[in-house]
C-alpha cells in the first residue's frame, strides 16, 4: 500500500464517522444513508486482497485516532461498513 491508500483510507473513515457522529437535526438521517450506502456497497464489492488491505489500513487508522468517541467508531468501523464478521 501507498501513502495515497493511507490518505484515501483515512478520508473515507474521517467522512463516515463524521457523517455518523452529527445530530439528526443537522444532517437528515436519510440524507446519510443516502452518502453512506454506496460507499459501504463499493467498500463490500471489491476483491478479497483488497479488502484485507483495505481492513488494515482502517484499523492502522483508527489506531491513530486520539479522540475518544472518534477512535470508538474507527476501530469499529471495518465491521461497521460490513468489511469482517462482527466478532463474538
Amino acid at each position: 500500500m501507498t501513502g495515497v491508500d493511507r490518505v484515501l483510507a483515512k478520508a473515507v473513515m474521517e467522512l463516515i464517522i463524521s457523517i455518523e457522529l452529527t445530530d439528526d437535526d443537522d444532517i437528515d438521517p436519510d440524507v446519510s444513508t443516502t452518502i453512506i450506502e454506496p460507499v459501504g456497497y463499493l467498500l463490500n464489492n471489491v476483491p478479497d486482497n483488497i479488502r484485507n488491505d483495505l481492513v488494515r489500513l482502517f484499523r492502522e487508522v483508527a489506531e491513530g485516532e486520539e479522540v475518544p468517541d472518534r477512535r470508538a467508531m474507527a476501530i469499529d468501523f471495518p465491521e461497521a461498513m460490513g468489511l469482517v464478521e462482527p466478532a463474538d
